[in-house]
C-alpha cells in the first residue's frame, strides 16, 4: 500500500504517523487535499471536461466574453444575429469528435487552411484548451484528447473564417457520444438531441480502426448503420440537412491495403443503403491528428473546412408574381382603380 501522505498535497499531512487526518476529515478521502497529486498524474485523455457556462464580465465599461463553449440556452440568440452554418457531430465514444475540434484550431494557428483564413471565434479558449491537452505532455508518446462527458448536454464551438470577400460563420455541436448510443437503443431519447433540428450538416464519424479490427468490426458496422437509420426513421434529421460520413483514424489502417479495401467496401454499403433517402449522403476521408503514422498528414481537412463554410444563399421572401387573372375580386381592385 502506498504511503497515505504521498497522496495528499498538504505538506503537513500526518496520516502516515497518526493513522487519521489531523484536520478532522473522516474518512480521510473526504479531505479536499487528499488524492490531488494522483489526479494530476492521470492521462488527460481520460479526463472528462465540464462545460463552463459563458459568464460575461464588464470591466471598465468593456464587455469581456469568456470564450468558452456556447451553451444551448444562448445558441438560438446567436443564430438569430448572423447566418450560421451549423454542423452536428455524431459518433460513439472515442470516434474522434474532440480530436477533430482540436485539429481545426491547431491548423488555423499555423495559417490559412486551403483558401480560408481565421477571422475570430467566440469559443477561442475552449478550442485552445482541447488543442493543448491533445498535444502537450512531455511524457506522452502519442497525443490524446479529453472526451466529452455524458452529463454535460450539448454545447457549441464557433469559428468565423474568410475566403476572399466571403465570410462564413460555423457552429459545431459538442455532445457526448454516449448520448447518441443511448438514443440508438431507446428512441424516446431522440427528442433530447436538440441540436439535430438546427443542423445544416450532420456528420457521422466512422472509426476506420474499429471498423477493420477483427474483434470489433462486426458489431461496430451494425451499430453505425443503426445510428443513421434510427435518426432517419424517427424524422430527427431536417430534410434540408446534408448527411456526411467522415472516415477517421486513417493513419491506423493506411499501412495495409486489405484494411483500406474493407473501409472502401463499407463506404459503398453506406451509399447504397442510405444514398436514396430524402437527404443527400456523402462520404469523405479525413485524418485530423495523425498518430500511428505521421506521414499520412492532415488528410481531407482543407476540403472539410471548405464544405462546412458553404451556406445556402439568402431565402427570397418576396411573394410570387400573380399569374393570369387574380381569382379574388379584392385582388382586382388596384387594376380597376387605375382604369
Amino acid at each position: 500500500m502506498a504511503d497515505a501522505s504521498s497522496l495528499c498535497s498538504n505538506p503537513e499531512c500526518q496520516v502516515a504517523q497518526l493513522g487519521h487526518c489531523h484536520l478532522g476529515h473522516d474518512p480521510v478521502e473526504s479531505c479536499p487535499n487528499y488524492g490531488e497529486d494522483e489526479i494530476e498524474g492521470l492521462d488527460p485523455g481520460d479526463i472528462e471536461l465540464e462545460a463552463i457556462s459563458p459568464l460575461d464580465e464588464i470591466v471598465d465599461g468593456v464587455e469581456l466574453r469568456s470564450n468558452t463553449r456556447i451553451e444551448e440556452d444562448v445558441v438560438t440568440r446567436f443564430r438569430n444575429r448572423v447566418r450560421v452554418s451549423t454542423i452536428v457531430l455524431v459518433g460513439e465514444q472515442k470516434a474522434g469528435k474532440t480530436t477533430l475540434l482540436a485539429a481545426l484550431y491547431g491548423l488555423f494557428c499555423k495559417g490559412p487552411v486551403g483558401s480560408h483564413e481565421f477571422v475570430s471565434s467566440q469559443t477561442l479558449y475552449a478550442f485552445a484548451e482541447r488543442n493543448h491537452l491533445a498535444l502537450y505532455d512531455p511524457v506522452r508518446e502519442v497525443p490524446g484528447t479529453p472526451r466529452t462527458s455524458l452529463g454535460e448536454g450539448v454545447s457549441y464551438f464557433h469559428l468565423k473564417i474568410r475566403s476572399g470577400d466571403d465570410v462564413s460563420e460555423i457552429m459545431i455541436s459538442d455532445r457526448s457520444g454516449e448520448a447518441f448510443e443511448h438514443a440508438r437503443v431507446d428512441t424516446a431519447l431522440i427528442d433530447r438531441l436538440t441540436e439535430l433540428p438546427l443542423a445544416d450538416r450532420i456528420c457521422f464519424l466512422l472509426d476506420a480502426h474499429r471498423l477493420t479490427k477483427i474483434n470489433t468490426r462486426s458489431g461496430y458496422r451494425r451499430t453505425f448503420k443503426q445510428t443513421i437509420r434510427t435518426l432517419l426513421d424517427n424524422d430527427a434529421v431536417p430534410r434540408s440537412a446534408i448527411l456526411e460520413v467522415l472516415v477517421t483514424k486513417l493513419d491506423r489502417v493506411s499501412h495495409d491495403p486489405e484494411l483500406l479495401q474493407q473501409v472502401t467496401d463499407f463506404e459503398d454499403e453506406l451509399r447504397e443503403e442510405f444514398g436514396e433517402r430524402s437527404n443527400e449522403l456523402v462520404v469523405h476521408r479525413i485524418c485530423a491528428l495523425p498518430r500511428a503514422k505521421v506521414d499520412v498528414g492532415f488528410l481531407g481537412m482543407e476540403e472539410l473546412v471548405s464544405r462546412w463554410a458553404s451556406v445556402a444563399g439568402p431565402v427570397d421572401i418576396r411573394p410570387a408574381a400573380q399569374v393570369g387573372v387574380p381569382l379574388r375580386q379584392i385582388d382586382r381592385v388596384g387594376k380597376l382603380w387605375n382604369e
